[in-house]
C-alpha cells in the first residue's frame, strides 16, 4: 500500500455529504481499503440531520489519512457543496467522491497512473458498475466506451461530459472555480452549471482527458439519490429513430447561447495568471472554438423552426455555405445531419414542430472535424464522439 505523494501526485479525496449515514461508512472503509491512499480526505457537510457526521467524526480518529470535516454555515446544495470541497482541497490532484457509493480497492492507484504517464492529462475518469442498495450488481455505467481512451484538447464532442464520482482532475483546474457561479447550465435551463460538467468543460478546452474502461466505483441506486442513473444500456433502434424526430428547434436555441457562456468563460480563463502561456493560449483557442459555434446553432435552429419555407430553405444554403456539414470544418454536424435538416428541417419541419416530441437539451451530432478553421489550434487527432 502507497500513499499519494511518496512516488507521484498527491491526491485530494473530496466528499459532499447530506442525510448519508445508511451507506457512507461502507465508502469510508473502501477509502481506507485504497492500494494507494489518499494524502487526504476532504469532507463538506451541507446540513446533516442524521448521524453522516459522527461516522466520519469516528472514522477520521482511526483513518490511514488525514481527515478534513466542515459544516458548512448555510445550505450550499450538491453542486456548491462539492465546488466548496474542492475549494478546501490542497493536492496536486482532486477526486470527487459520493457519500453512498463504493471504491474498488485499486481506484485510486489506477488513475493516478494515468496522470503520470503523461503530464498533459488534466482530467481522468473511468467506468463504474450500478449496483443496487444492498450492491446487488445490476449493469456497467457505460455499455460502451463513452470517448476514446485518450483525448486532446478539443477533440472531443462539445457537450461531452462525464459523472464526477468518476472524475479526478489536476488541481490546476482549481482557479476556473472562480467563473462556476455565472455558468448555466448545457441541459437545464435556469440551473447552475454541475460542478462535474464544469471542471469536464474546462479540462475538455487546455488539456487531456483520459478515459479508463475499469468499473473502479459501485454507484449505488437507492432510491435517495439526489442525482442517480438508471440500467444503461445501447440504444436501440427505436430510440435512435425517436432521437432523429424530436422538435429540436429550441434545443439549437439554447445550445447557441451556452456557446457564448463557455466562449466567454475560456476568454476569461485566458486571463489566468497562475497558468502557464501554453494553458492560457489553449483557452484562448478554445474560447475562439466556442465562438464559431454560436452561429451554427443559430442558423440550424432556424432550418427546424416553423418559419417559412423560404427562409428554412435560405439558413439550409447558408448552414452549408459556412461547412457546418463539413468534415473541412473545426467543428460539423456531418453529412448525415445535411440529410436530416434538408428533411425534417426544410422540407417537414411545420409537421415535426407539431407532432415531434419534446428534445432534450443535448446534441449528440455536433463533432470535431478534420479541419482547423480556429487559429492557433494544435494539431492534434480528429475524435468524433457522442455523449
Amino acid at each position: 500500500m502507497t500513499e499519494a505523494g511518496d512516488n507521484g501526485p498527491r491526491i485530494s479525496v473530496v466528499m459532499a455529504t447530506y442525510n448519508g449515514s445508511a451507506h457512507i461508512r461502507e465508502q469510508l472503509d473502501s477509502l481506507a481499503a485504497q492500494t494507494c491512499l489518499p494524502a487526504e480526505l476532504v469532507v463538506t457537510d451541507d446540513g446533516s440531520t442524521d448521524a453522516t457526521l459522527d461516522i466520519v467524526a469516528d472514522f477520521a480518529r482511526k483513518a490511514p489519512f488525514p481527515v478534513q470535516i466542515h459544516r458548512n454555515a448555510q445550505r450550499l446544495g450538491y453542486k456548491g457543496n462539492f465546488m466548496h470541497a474542492v475549494s478546501l482541497s490542497s493536492g496536486d490532484l482532486i477526486s470527487f467522491c459520493d457519500q453512498d457509493d463504493f471504491w474498488k480497492s485499486d481506484n485510486l492507484e489506477r488513475v493516478r497512473q494515468a496522470f503520470m504517464n503523461d503530464p498533459d492529462v488534466m482530467m481522468v475518469f473511468h467506468n463504474a458498475h450500478l449496483v443496487n442498495e444492498r450492491r446487488v450488481p445490476i449493469s456497467p455505467f457505460y455499455a460502451t466506451p463513452p470517448v476514446p481512451p485518450v483525448s486532446r484538447p478539443l477533440t472531443l464532442q462539445p457537450w461531452c461530459f462525464s459523472y464526477g464520482f468518476m472524475q479526478t482532475f489536476r488541481a490546476d483546474l482549481k482557479p476556473s472555480a472562480a467563473l462556476w457561479a455565472r455558468m448555466g447550465d448545457h441541459y437545464n435551463p435556469g440551473k447552475e452549471m454541475g460542478h462535474d460538467l464544469f471542471f469536464f468543460l474546462v479540462a475538455s478546452g487546455i488539456g487531456t482527458i483520459v478515459y479508463l474502461d475499469d468499473e473502479l466505483t459501485e454507484y449505488r441506486l437507492h432510491g435517495g439519490n439526489t442525482v442517480g442513473s438508471g440500467k444503461r444500456t445501447k440504444p436501440t433502434f427505436v430510440d435512435r429513430w425517436r432521437y432523429r424526430l424530436e422538435d429540436r428547434a429550441d434545443t439549437y436555441r439554447y445550445l447557441a447561447r451556452m456557446t457564448v457562456q463557455d466562449s466567454n468563460m475560456f476568454a476569461d480563463l485566458a486571463q489566468t495568471a497562475s497558468w502557464s502561456e501554453t494553458l492560457r493560449a489553449r483557452a484562448r483557442t478554445a474560447a475562439e472554438a466556442w465562438r464559431e459555434l454560436e452561429p451554427l446553432y443559430t442558423t440550424r435552429a432556424e432550418i427546424c423552426s416553423g418559419s417559412s419555407l423560404p427562409r428554412r430553405i435560405a439558413a439550409f444554403v447558408r448552414l452549408v455555405r459556412e461547412g457546418g456539414y463539413s468534415e473541412r470544418s473545426f467543428w460539423t454536424f456531418g453529412n448525415r445531419a445535411m440529410y436530416k435538416d434538408l428533411v425534417l428541417g426544410v422540407l417537414l419541419a411545420p409537421l415535426v414542430r407539431r407532432y415531434g416530441r419534446e428534445s432534450s437539451r443535448t446534441d449528440r451530432a455536433c463533432r470535431r472535424g478534420h479541419g482547423h478553421g480556429v487559429t492557433q489550434t494544435q494539431t492534434v487527432p480528429a475524435q468524433a464522439v457522442a455523449a
